[in-house]
């Protein structure tokens, strides 16, 4: 690892480290100044070490979309305001279409994707989808029945994709972004367990967690991903 990019996660660790004990000991005042920094840091680190130009502006939208999601839900949560939260899960939703969009249209090769040559791999994630939703769906009201309905489906999807490019592109960027794709869907999972069905106890510090680690690994393997 270059010395600069050491530097770098030294930085990374700390936000990472005062955004979590925010998170557990519910200091708005710790997590506040260092969240916004999160997606900030992950996407600059991308810009300078990732070397496949042409889906540079993909990747980078879905990391600002991912940013006001944060933005968004992080006020949501401090002013108990729900307004603020249809904003970050539509910023989210609009991330996850634009990850889909990128696991999707590139590749390093001409095989096709896993789904296509195994249909069977849709089941595991639709099932998983469609039972979150039935256990959350007693406690939704009114327009959140499809906003989460909707975001669900996204959220499966971008797994899938990312699970599509095993073979397309190099293992080592296809492993980092899978894994990291199957922990969004977990951090995601479990706020809207948390906020419609039942409280997790330490649920802001596992969802932070589970979140910081996803995106880095999303960041991580596309940095991996070569051209053509």
């Amino acid at each position: 690892m270059k010395k600069s990019n050491k530097v770098l996660h030294l930085v990374f660790a700390v936000i990472v480290i005062v955004e979590l004990l925010g998170r557990l000991t519910d200091q708005v005042m710790l997590e506040y100044p260092v969240k916004p920094l999160i997606m900030i840091w992950i996407t600059l680190y991308f810009l300078m070490n990732t070397e496949k130009r042409s889906f540079i502006p993909g990747v980078v939208t879905a990391f600002f979309f991912s940013w006001m999601g944060d933005i968004f839900l992080m006020f949501s949560g401090g002013y108990n305001n729900e307004i603020l939260f249809y904003a970050g899960v539509g910023a989210f939703f609009i991330a996850q279409l634009t990850y889909i969009f990128v696991f999707l249209l590139n590749a390093e090769n001409d095989i096709k994707g896993l789904l296509l040559r195994n249909p069977l791999w849709f089941i595991p994630f639709l099932g998983f989808g469609v039972l979150i939703f039935l256990l959350l769906y007693p406690g939704l009201d009114g327009i959140m029945v499809p906003i989460i309905g909707v975001y669900a489906a996204s959220l499966i999807g971008m797994s899938l994709a990312a699970l599509n490019r095993r073979d397309r592109v190099d293992f080592d960027s296809f492993r980092l972004v899978f894994a990291g794709s199957l922990l969004f869907v977990i951090s995601d999972s479990l706020i809207a367990v948390n906020k419609f069905y039942a409280e997790i106890p330490a649920a802001g510090f596992l969802i932070m967690l589970s979140y910081i680690a996803a995106q880095y690994l999303i960041m991580r393997g596309l940095i991996l991903e070569r051209e053509r």
